[in-house]
């Protein structure tokens, strides 16, 4: 047999990978748990056509590279082609959550460790099963003060050890910070986005969706806050500095030792 031909149309999401079959043509979706076995973005893959009138061998090539998150969001446009407007919904609340997941485990975990001469793998594991088990349990509104009060803190650790400590004074029931506090950070550009993020009630809508009522929103109200939470997140993703890959930040530790010398 040739060369494996490439599949030249797809389609990804954060759960699957969809890609039309050189061969025949047909749509497979690969289920990155179930097929793919991995949650590694895929630069280059060797899969079999999923239709049993094919099985031929193709290559799959150019996933995204977006954070879970921004996965999410992106997911909405399939969704709302669809019409499946109460799932759009919970995507989004679901992004939110998921961004403030990731900027704890950055902030916590990934820059510390990063920076920090006498860093562990060991040390490092255990601090994340810390922070996990810490906000494990904390509702949307939970994790979106603690967040906000993190930001408006201002105070990065520089080492596993300060990190532990923020991880271990986080309070059970943390209050969102007064505007007056969040409008003294130096960084203007955080400014509105935070008190827009404080703000934001698609954890509300959420709930309407999820609970015994099964609320059924519009496509207005989901493009109101599909716009909404791209306006937010995208921003903040950048000003943060966010990515969702530890080595991101010894690289740049890295980087950054070796031109200050």
């Amino acid at each position: 047999m040739g060369e494996i031909p490439v599949a030249r149309n797809k389609r990804v999401s954060y759960e699957n990978f969809a890609a039309d079959c050189p061969w025949c043509g047909n749509e497979n979706i690969f289920n990155r748990a179930s097929d793919l076995r991995t949650f590694k973005p895929i630069a280059g893959l060797d899969v079999l056509c999923l239709s049993a009138d094919c099985g031929k061998p193709f290559r799959i090539t150019g996933d995204s590279v977006s954070n879970p998150h921004e996965m999410f969001i992106f997911d909405c446009y399939e969704l709302m082609e669809r019409k499946h407007y109460m799932n759009c919904i919970l995507n989004l609340a679901q992004a939110y959550e998921v961004f403030f997941n990731l900027y704890f485990r950055v902030e916590l975990l990934y820059k510390p460790f990063g920076s920090d001469p006498d860093r562990k793998v060991p040390d490092l594991n255990r601090l994340s099963r810390e922070l996990y088990e810490a906000v494990k349990d904390y509702s949307f509104a939970r994790m979106r003060a603690l967040f906000l009060n993190q930001v408006v803190a201002q105070h990065s650790p520089k080492n596993l050890g300060e990190a532990k400590a923020i991880i271990s004074a986080f309070p059970p029931e943390p209050k969102d910070p007064k505007n007056k506090e969040i409008n003294r950070l130096q960084d203007v550009s955080l400014v509105p986005l935070l008190r827009a993020l404080k703000a934001t009630t698609i954890n509300t809508l959420r709930n309407r969706v999820v609970h015994k009522h099964a609320y059924r929103p519009t496509r207005d109200e989901v493009v109101a806050a599909l716009d909404k939470t791209r306006s937010i997140l995208f921003p903040l993703t950048r000003l943060l500095d966010l990515h969702d890959e530890v080595n991101w930040y010894r690289r740049t530790t890295i980087f950054n030792r070796t031109n200050t010398h």
